[in-house]
């Protein structure tokens, strides 16, 4: 991969392809079949560079309510995930 276990990127996260069959549900009721080729099981481990944890905490700042895990973090801070697939 290069560049140290997250290829150079800030923040990345080990995941897996989606093998299971994915519905979006609305309103309790099953709207369609989600195509899973761009889906991926983000189960880690996360793998963060000391620059990158510290950069997505400051843009968050003041904002911590609803972050809940690392995603919902990049999600709020507005940071770029690297996947790294797994087998």
């Amino acid at each position: 991969m290069g560049e140290g276990q997250g290829g150079g990127y800030p923040i990345s996260v080990a995941a897996g392809p989606i093998t299971d069959t994915c519905k979006e549900v609305v309103d309790g009721l099953v709207r369609r079949t989600v195509p899973r080729e761009t889906l991926v099981d983000a189960r880690g481990p996360w793998i963060l560079t000391r620059e990158g944890l510290a950069d997505a905490l400051a843009r968050v700042a003041a904002r911590e309510q609803g972050i809940t895990d690392m995603l919902s973090l990049c999600e709020a801070a507005a940071v770029r995930v690297r996947i790294v697939p797994t087998k």
